[in-house]
């Protein structure tokens, strides 16, 4: 009877989910109690960090194969995807951050296509137009 039980905890989604919450709330008070040699050795050894990363999915997942696919997954993303020094980059540094210089113009004349498009639609909504006022 209590093999079954506990057989339904340990299958059950939402148990499952507790769990892989309190681990990922609690996990960095753990870290306050590893010594300092431990963060080393994470830091040298990227073998440990993807070891860690493939317990995570797989905690998550129940299956080493999933796990494995995830793993693998990630690591192509950030290696390749979204690395800046890998000619694989999708995603560049300087696009993400590349500040967009919008003049008065162009903004009020976005603001009156807004309040054209809001007047075709019937949404004269006061308060909606004294927010857009604002902007």
């Amino acid at each position: 009877m209590i093999d079954s039980i506990l057989m339904d905890i340990s299958n059950s989604k939402l148990f499952g989910g507790c769990v892989m919450l309190l681990t990922n709330i609690g996990g960095k008070y753990l870290a306050l109690e590893m010594p300092n040699n431990i963060d080393k050795l994470f830091a040298n050894y990227f073998l440990l960090r993807y070891l860690v990363l493939f317990s995570i999915f797989f905690m998550a997942t129940r299956d080493i194969k999933t796990s494995i696919l995830l793993s693998l997954l990630f690591f192509i993303i950030i290696k390749y995807i979204l690395n800046e020094k890998s000619s694989f980059c999708l995603v560049k540094d300087s696009e993400i951050l590349k500040k967009k210089n919008i003049t008065t113009e162009e903004y009020n004349s976005a603001k009156e296509i807004i309040n054209k498009y809001n007047t075709e639609m019937g949404w004269n909504c006061v308060i909606f137009n004294k927010l857009i006022s604002y902007i």
